[in-house]
C-alpha cells in the first residue's frame, strides 16, 4: 500500500519507562535531600540529554565508586552494579542510594540463585553493557556471556554440566529467542528464569516499532548510540522491512534523509524524554511532516516506587526544632531493632540460668531438661521468629512503654521454637541440629556409654520430650503477659503449630503425596509460624492490629517459600551448611511439597514415593529421581512468585519506606538462604 504524502506515524508506547521516571526522580530527589553534588556512578540511564539536565542541577557523573569522596552521596545507575561495587561502596563508606531498576534487580535476583544451584550461567546480553557488568558480578567464576548466534553456536560447556541462562532486559525479543532457541538444543535441560527477562517497555516499543515499520519509508528513533534498548529499535525496524535511523538530538535531522520519503515512523527508546519526540515533530514539521497519526498498540500505567530513603525527604519538625532524614530514622530504627534482639537473647538466658540453678538445688539431674533447652538455644540459630516479631512492633510504631513485652513475646517465640525442634528431632529421628547432637541423641549416647538400665533410645527420647515440654512451659510464661489481639495471635500460633506437626505425622505415615495437603502443612506448621504470626504479634503488641491483614498476605507467601526453601535443601543442600544430615525428609518419609509436584510432575519419582512403603526401599535413587524431574526449577520458580507476592503485599501497606525496604530484604533471606 503506497504511503500518504508527507505523513508522521508515531508509534505509542515509546520514550521512557518507568524504571528512567523512577532514576531521574531519584538523582532530583537525592538533589533536594542532601543538595548539590551528588555522584552518580555511571550514567543514570543511557541518554545524554538526560544526564546533561542532571549535571546542570548538580549531580556529577563518575566512572567508578573509587572516584566518589569519601561519605558522600553515591547514587547508582538504573542498570545496577556489581557485589562487588556495593562492598566498595561500603568501604569508603559512601551514602548509596540504589537507582537500579527492580526488573534489572529481578535478573541480579535470579542470578544469584542459578549461580548457587547450576554449574553455569549463561547471561544473554552484550559484553561491555553495564546491565551485563553488573549481573556478571554476581558469579563471575561461573558466569559465561553470549551476544549471538553465533557465539551460542561456538560455546563448548563440558559434558553434564548444569546451565542456566539469563537475559538482558533491553535486548530484542526476536534476537533472543533466536540464541535460546540456539542454546536449549545444545544444552539440553537448560533452564531459564521464570518468567521472560526482557522488560515490558523494551518488548511495548519493539512491538509499537513493528506495527509502525510496514507503513512507513523511513523510522526514526530517538535515542543515544550508548541506549542498547534504542540502537534494538532500529535494528527491529529494519527487520521489519523499514530504513532506519538512529536520532541522538533532533537537531541532527539530516533533510537529505526525507528525500523520496512519503511515510516517517517515529519513536524513542525507553531512557529518551518525551520532549526529544516532541522536538523531533517540530523538527520534521518544519521540514514539512506536519501530519502526526499515532499508532497505538499497547497502553501503559506501570510505576515504580522511589527508593525508600528518598520517598519522603524531610520528617516531620522534632521537639528541637530540627529535622531528621529518613535515612537518619531508618538507622536509629535499625539500631533499635538490634538492641531489643540482644534483650531477647538476654531473657532468654535469665531465665533459663534461674531455672536451671533453681532445680539444681533439688538434684543435679533434675535440671537436665532445663539445661538441653539452654545448649539448644545457646547453639545459634537464625533467631527469625524475634526478628520478625521485633520487626513488626517497630513497623508499626511501637512504642518505648511497650518495649518489655515485645521482648517477652519475642523470647517467647525462641522458647516455643526450641519446643518444636526438639520434638521434631524426635518425630524425624535426626541426629544433629545446629552441627551438634540433637538432645534425644546426646542423651542416648550418655546412656549407652553409662551402660545404664533399660532401652537408651527411650531414655533419650523421653530426656527430649520433657526438655520440649519445658521450653513449651517457659514460652507460655513468658508470654502470660499479652492480652487483646496479642494473646489471640500467640494462642493460635501454638495451636496450628502443633496441628500442622499433626498432618506432616499422617501424611508421612499414609505415603500421601498430596500438592494441596503439603502446602497447607507448609502454610501452617512453618510459614504463618514463622513469619505471619510473629509479625502480627509484634504489630499487636504495638497497638495496631489493622495491619494483620498485610502482614498475612506478605507472611504466607514469604512464609511457603521459607519452607520450600528448606524442603530444597533438606533434598539437595550441604550438610555442613545447613548445620543439619540432608535426606532426612525423604528417608522419613516426609510428603513435603517438593516430593508431591515431583510425583505429580514425573511417574519415576510417584512410583519411588510408593516404593517407600517397602523396608528395602532406597531414598538415594528417590532423590536422584526428583533431580532428574526437574521438579527442582519448578518449585524456584514458584519461590520466586512468593517472593514478587510478598513484596506486592507491602507496596500499599502504609509502612514506613524503610521498613517496607527491611520487609522485602527479609523475604529474599528466607527464601534464598543456604542454611
Amino acid at each position: 500500500m503506497p504511503s500518504a504524502p508527507h505523513r508522521v506515524l508515531l508509534a505509542e508506547p515509546r520514550g521512557a519507562c518507568a524504571g528512567v521516571h523512577r532514576a531521574v526522580e531519584t538523582v532530583e530527589r537525592a538533589l533536594q535531600l542532601h543538595g548539590a553534588p551528588v555522584y552518580v556512578r555511571k550514567q543514570i540511564v543511557h541518554n545524554e540529554h538526560v544526564v546533561r539536565d542532571l549535571e546542570g542541577k548538580g549531580a556529577r557523573f563518575v566512572d567508578s565508586e573509587e572516584e566518589v569522596p569519601a561519605g558522600a552521596v553515591c547514587i547508582f545507575s538504573a542498570h545496577g552494579v556489581s557485589p562487588q561495587v556495593r562492598d566498595n561502596a561500603r568501604r569508603r563508606g559512601l551514602t548509596v542510594v540504589d537507582a537500579t531498576c527492580p526488573l534489572v534487580a529481578k535478573v541480579h535476583q535470579e542470578a544469584v540463585r542459578f549461580a548457587r544451584d547450576k554449574d553455569t550461567l549463561i547471561l544473554v546480553g552484550h559484553v561491555g553493557h553495564e546491565e551485563i557488568e553488573g549481573t556478571f558480578g554476581e558469579a563471575p567464576e561461573r558466569t559465561v556471556v553470549v551476544g549471538s548466534v553465533e557465539e551460542a553456536g561456538r560455546l563448548d560447556l563440558p559434558p553434564g554440566t548444569s546451565a542456566a541462562y539469563l537475559t538482558q532486559t533491553t535486548l530484542s525479543v526476536d534476537d533472543t529467542a533466536e540464541i535460546v532457541a540456539v542454546l536449549e538444543e545444545r544444552f539440553p535441560g537448560l533452564t531459564g528464569p521464570g518468567s521472560a527477562d526482557i522488560c515490558y517497555a523494551s518488548q511495548n516499543r519493539q512491538n509499537a516499532v513493528k506495527a509502525i515499520a510496514g507503513r512507513s519509508d523511513l523510522v526514526l528513533v530517538v535515542g543515544s548510540a550508548n541506549s542498547s534498548n534504542s540502537v534494538r529499535l532500529v535494528e527491529v525496524a529494519r527487520a521489519a522491512g523499514a530504513d532506519a535511523r538512529l536520532l541522538p538530538d533532533p537537531d541532527l535531522l539530516d533533510p537529505a534523509w526525507l528525500e523520496g520519503v512519503g511515510t516517517v515512523g517515529l519513536t524513542a527508546g525507553a531512557s529518551a524524554p518525551e520532549v526529544l519526540v516532541e522536538r523531533a515533530l517540530r523538527r520534521l514539521a518544519d521540514l514539512g511532516f506536519g501530519d502526526v497519526e499515532t499508532e497505538v498498540t499497547a497502553t501503559e500505567n506501570v510505576t515504580f516506587r522511589l527508593p525508600p530513603e528518598l520517598e519522603d525527604a524531610v520528617a516531620p519538625a522534632g521537639a528541637d526544632g530540627g529535622a531528621a532524614t529518613v535515612r537518619e530514622r531508618a538507622g536509629a530504627e535499625e539500631e533499635t531493632c538490634g538492641k531489643l534482639l540482644d534483650r531477647v537473647d538476654r531473657r532468654i538466658g535469665e531465665l533459663l540460668s534461674a531455672e536451671e540453678a533453681r532445680w539444681s538445688t533439688v538434684d543435679p539431674r533434675v535440671a537436665v531438661p532445663v539445661a538441653a533447652v539452654a545448649e539448644l538455644v545457646a547453639a545459634g540459630g537464625k533467631r527469625l521468629r524475634p526478628l520478625f516479631c521485633v520487626t513488626g512492633y517497630l513497623a508499626a510504631g511501637g512504642a518505648a512503654a511497650d518495649e518489655d513485652t515485645v521482648v517477652d513475646a519475642a523470647a517467647a517465640l525462641e522458647l516455643l521454637h526450641a519446643f518444636a525442634l526438639i520434638h521434631d528431632d524426635i518425630m524425624d529421628n535426626s541426629p544433629t541440629r545446629r552441627g551438634v547432637p540433637t538432645v534425644h541423641a546426646a542423651y542416648t549416647d550418655l546412656h549407652a556409654r553409662r551402660a545404664w538400665a533399660g532401652e537408651s533410645r527411650r531414655y533419650g527420647e523421653a530426656v527430649a520430650l520433657l526438655a520440649g515440654d519445658l521450653a513449651l512451659s517457659y514460652a507460655n510464661r513468658l508470654a502470660s503477659r499479652l492480652t487483646g489481639p496479642a494473646a489471640q495471635v500467640w494462642h493460635e500460633l501454638v495451636t496450628e503449630m502443633i496441628i500442622g506437626q499433626q498432618l506432616d505425622v499422617a501424611l508421612a505415615a499414609e505415603v500421601e503425596p498430596d500438592a494441596d495437603l503439603a502446602r497447607w502443612v507448609a502454610v501452617c506448621k512453618s510459614g504463618r509460624y514463622t513469619i505471619h504470626r510473629p509479625l502480627a504479634l509484634g504489630a499487636a503488641v504495638a497497638g495496631r492490629p489493622g495491619l494483620h491483614s498485610v502482614f498475612e498476605a506478605y507472611g504466607v507467601a514469604a512464609g511457603e517459600a521459607f519452607q520450600l526453601r528448606d524442603d530444597l535443601l533438606d533434598a539437595f543442600g550441604d550438610a555442613t551448611a545447613t548445620g543439619k544430615p540432608t535426606g532426612l525428609d525423604l528417608s522419613e518419609h516426609k510428603m513435603t511439597l517438593l516430593i508431591a509436584l515431583g510425583a505429580a510432575r514425573d511417574p519415576r519419582v510417584a512410583r519411588l514415593v510408593e516404593d517407600s512403603r517397602h523396608a528395602d526401599w532406597n531414598p538415594a535413587e528417590l532423590r536422584a529421581a526428583l533431580l532428574a524431574s526437574g521438579v527442582r526449577a519448578e518449585v524456584e520458580e514458584r519461590i520466586d512468585a512468593l517472593v514478587a507476592d510478598a513484596r506486592t503485599a507491602l507496596a500499599d501497606a502504609g509502612l514506613p519506606g524503610h521498613w517496607r525496604l527491611r520487609l522485602e530484604e527479609l523475604a529474599d533471606m528466607v527464601a534464598y538462604r543456604d542454611r
